[in-house]
């Protein structure tokens, strides 16, 4: 089937790319020590989040702001919101097609709307400048006056939507081509965020763009990723290290996470690490992955979440987040023999991920002698089964 031709409405106004300042607004410095954040607060209430927030780092998506804010006044609140569609309930399908018919984008059926993953917010045409211009201009108060980032939902670089067009007048007219692969939708979603990270950056207070997007479904060093990166001063990876809560992520997929992790932070981008797990507990084995993948990739703008079910809304902070691990010594680096195996050394701690679904390996470690983050002594040589990592604590120099 020949794709339809996209008809574009007026190009935005992204400005230069190379003078863009850096943004200046960034979370607290990790680079010592175990950084959590938290992932809604529906379940946690006021006094809770009050006491509990000199945990914390970041919030995403909190009802709380104020609350936290009471108990932390250096952790960065967000308000949630999907990037391509209204960002609140307020204004249902009737409101838009009686306000805005044209900027509601549909499917190529011409009948179903473009897919929010479920979400009830209406999709909207993020390739149309008044849309942008709209959603700012709403909501920006309410943020400004109450919040420090806006936490945006569902931004990837492919037409997961399989948004394709709109009606202008009555008449159909195609945006994006509808599939997955649409260089236009790649193209709007980059033109978007730069608008918006500009307009927020812009406010008497200065708001800070995080979103939750996954830089690992693009090679490392892929320019449109790159380019949205560029725009953003969060990155929420909810994919991660647990493939969305499935498994264990392979060896590939670690290493790419990590070279990503690592660009990010040195373009002054946070990424936080969201490792859910679709389990109604968590094992040692589980809980030690998170932690070890997220040390592999940590500077100083980096921050880890490790849940299960019920999953996101309540808390799921254990002690093992106070682990003296002091600063890294070094990038994390290979195995020369074994494959999937990656070492990062720390000043208190050891890290070792074996990311090797299939073999165990057996690793000589640095020191003689380590304790785990469960209080576990540990000697070398120590044995890794299949997807197994740890954590291991020193009181000696962890850089040897």
């Amino acid at each position: 089937m020949v794709a339809p031709q996209v008809q574009s409405p007026a190009q935005f106004d992204n400005g230069s790319m190379t003078s863009m300042p850096p943004s200046g607004l960034l979370m607290t410095d990790t680079w010592s020590g175990i950084h959590p954040f938290q992932v809604f607060d529906y379940k946690i209430s006021w006094h809770q989040a009050q006491q509990d927030a000199y945990r914390y780092d970041f919030v995403w998506g909190t009802g709380k702001p104020a609350a936290w804010k009471s108990g932390n006044a250096s952790l960065i609140t967000s308000w949630y919101a999907p990037f391509d569609g209204d960002f609140s309930l307020k204004h249902n399908l009737s409101w838009w097609l009686a306000n805005h018919p044209s900027w509601v984008l549909y499917q190529c059926d011409h009948k179903k709307l473009a897919n929010l993953d479920g979400l009830k917010n209406v999709p909207l045409d993020i390739s149309n400048p008044a849309v942008v211009h709209w959603q700012m201009a709403t909501y920006s108060p309410a943020l400004e006056a109450n919040y420090d980032a806006l936490a945006l939902d569902l931004v990837s670089l492919d037409n997961s939507t399989y948004g394709c067009g709109v009606f202008v007048n009555g008449v159909w007219t195609p945006r994006f081509n509808g599939q997955k692969v649409d260089s236009a939708w790649t193209n709007a979603v980059i033109a978007w965020h730069a608008y918006t990270y500009r307009y927020l950056h812009r406010l008497p207070k200065p708001l800070m763009v995080a979103v939750n997007a996954v830089p690992e479904s693009r090679t490392v060093g892929d320019p449109s990723m790159q380019q949205l990166i560029g725009h953003v001063d969060v990155v929420d990876d909810e994919s991660s290290f647990t493939d969305y809560g499935n498994g264990y992520a392979g060896w590939q997929k670690v290493g790419q996470i990590v070279q990503w992790m690592k660009y990010a932070q040195s373009q002054g981008v946070a990424y936080i690490v969201d490792d859910k797990w679709n389990t109604n507990k968590i094992t040692e084995q589980q809980f030690d992955w998170g932690l070890a993948t997220y040390m592999l990739g940590k500077y100083h703008q980096a921050a880890i979440f490790i849940d299960h079910q019920p999953g996101y809304g309540q808390e799921y902070w254990v002690k093992q987040y106070d682990a003296k691990v002091g600063t890294p010594c070094g990038d994390a680096y290979p195995d020369p023999v074994l494959v999937g195996v990656t070492y990062r050394k720390y000043r208190g701690a050891f890290v070792v991920v074996n990311a090797n679904p299939k073999l165990p390996a057996t690793v000589i470690l640095p020191l003689p002698l380590y304790t785990d983050i469960w209080g576990n002594k540990v000697t070398t040589p120590l044995v890794l089964s299949p997807d197994q990592s740890a954590v291991l604590l020193t009181n000696l120099n962890g850089c040897v």
